[in-house]
């Protein structure tokens, strides 16, 4: 009750400060009470004569019962509550209209206010108020947002360093400034916890932008009106969506800037290993081989391979898949896609060799053995819906696979292809170079090069568990 008093009398006491007004025993004091103030002219568009009213807003320090757009006379005494009619989220305020014009008002001048189509002076200063808080807690939006992330960057607690160097930086900053800033209040512990929650809501920003309100509203336990509001945020803007297509733009050259050094710089083509090195980073990173590709096993055994790609029945025993030796086999990676409304699948099958190995035919014969062994298997020859792609990788082809590429004559590394089955031999460069080719033109647009550093940044985030960072960074010690 005494700071809704206070609230009440906060113009009139802070205008004649020899005033004293005490509740309870306690002196009614706005000071004590005031976070912010600001007033202002306001300005009418027509029918105010004279000294126009003043709008006078009022930040408090502890929440107020309710908003409140309060009309008063010239001294600030009040006349009428009217609500405030705006949202202005994380802004506890009171509003003053003073006027001398609204000395005398009536309950009948109240009510006429209180509708929006009314033309009375009193209607016209209310939606004039009313328009004049949208836009000016829209401007403290922005002062608060400036004022927390310079704090946080004082503190040492906001994700980025320096200025944005590329537009792809600055589209993130303001993605991540706005939603930072509405959850301000949930960002609580230690310099550290504070630190990795902004770090952990930069990476939902530029991963996955709209399942943001629910994974906040599971961390923070947000407001109903802080969830309709970063909903709204989401939805509202393509922002968020283009930070998230930029990050993955930037993630993907980056990825193959750092695959590049891996493969062709001498400290690591040498130490770098297929099954615990590049068969982890390339299953994350299935757009290498294609966008259309949606899963991928990796190390996986023929016969599971093919009850993968055909559908495994319940009930049916499991048929061990043998090559024509009688041995078994495994493969490098199976990436599988669906095409044409559910009706065509696809499967690529990628046999990778580390970069000190050439493909010679001794590589490809392993190859064509995998191949083989799935166009007889009598499970599939009845399957004319499904198509297999075979690629043997390496960094280099030896003169005898290079001379059946180009008797083949489509180009591609294709050296077999009869509509239901294709294998190609295809080298790192080439691919790499198709993938970069692809990127160019979001490259272009972002402004965005790679550089050691930022691909071994994305090694630490992205590839940790694939030990390539050591590697990487051997290239800067040797330098």
């Amino acid at each position: 009750m005494k700071g809704e008093l206070t609230g009440r009398l906060a113009m009139y006491l802070s205008k004649y400060p020899m005033a004293k007004v005490w509740w309870c025993g306690a002196l009614l004091d706005p000071s004590e009470v005031i976070q912010h103030q600001h007033e202002e002219a306001l300005q009418l568009s027509s029918g105010a004569e004279g000294t126009g009213p003043v709008l006078r807003i009022v930040e408090w320090k502890t929440k107020p019962p309710r908003r409140e757009l309060l009309v008063c006379d010239a001294v600030g005494v009040h006349r009428i509550t009217l609500r405030a009619g705006i949202q202005a989220p994380d802004f506890d305020f009171t509003a003053y209209v003073l006027w001398d014009k609204f000395a005398g008002l009536t309950d009948h001048d109240m009510l006429e206010g209180e509708f929006e189509q009314s033309d009375s002076l009193l209607g016209r200063t209310v939606e004039a108020a009313r328009a004049r808080l949208r836009s000016y807690f829209r401007e403290r939006e922005r002062d608060r947002a400036k004022e927390l992330i310079e704090k946080w960057v004082e503190e040492g607690v906001y994700p980025y360093a320096g200025e944005p160097a590329v537009p792809v930086d600055v589209a993130e900053r303001e993605a991540f400034d706005s939603v930072a800033v509405l959850v301000s209040r949930h960002l609580q512990g230690s310099k550290q916890a504070r630190r990795t929650q902004m770090v952990l809501l930069r990476e939902a920003l530029r991963r996955q932008p709209h399942a943001m309100p629910k994974v906040l509203d599971e961390l923070f336990g947000l407001t109903g009106a802080q969830k309709e509001r970063l909903e709204d945020l989401v939805e509202r803007t393509p922002l968020a969506n283009l930070v998230a297509a930029n990050a993955q733009a930037v993630d993907r050259i980056d990825f193959l800037a750092m695959l590049r050094s891996l493969l062709f710089e001498p400290q690591s083509r040498t130490a770098m290993r297929e099954v615990d090195q590049l068969h982890p980073m390339l299953e994350k990173e299935l757009w290498v081989f294609g966008d259309e590709y949606a899963s991928a096993v990796s190390e996986v055994g023929l016969t599971e391979a093919l009850e993968r790609a055909l559908g495994r029945r319940a009930g049916v025993p499991r048929q061990q898949v043998r090559r024509a030796d009688g041995r078994g086999g495994r493969l490098d990676l199976m990436l599988s896609a669906v095409s044409g409304a559910g009706q065509t699948k696809r499967h690529l099958v990628v046999e990778l060799k580390r970069p000190s190995v050439t493909l010679g035919e001794k590589e490809l014969a392993q190859v064509r053995s995998y191949a083989f062994t799935v166009s007889k298997d009598e499970r599939y020859g009845h399957d004319n819906e499904t198509r297999w792609d075979f690629w043997l990788i390496g960094n280099a082809i030896d003169d005898v696979v290079r001379w059946m590429i180009e008797s083949h004559g489509e180009g591609g590394g294709l050296i077999q292809n009869d509509g239901r089955i294709r294998i190609r031999v295809v080298t790192w460069g080439e691919l790499l170079d198709s993938c970069e080719e692809q990127l160019t033109k979001q490259q272009e647009r972002l402004n965005y090069a790679s550089s050691q550093a930022r691909s071994t940044q994305y090694a630490e985030r992205a590839h940790a568990d694939a030990d390539v960072v050591r590697l990487l960074t051997a290239h800067d010690d040797s330098a």
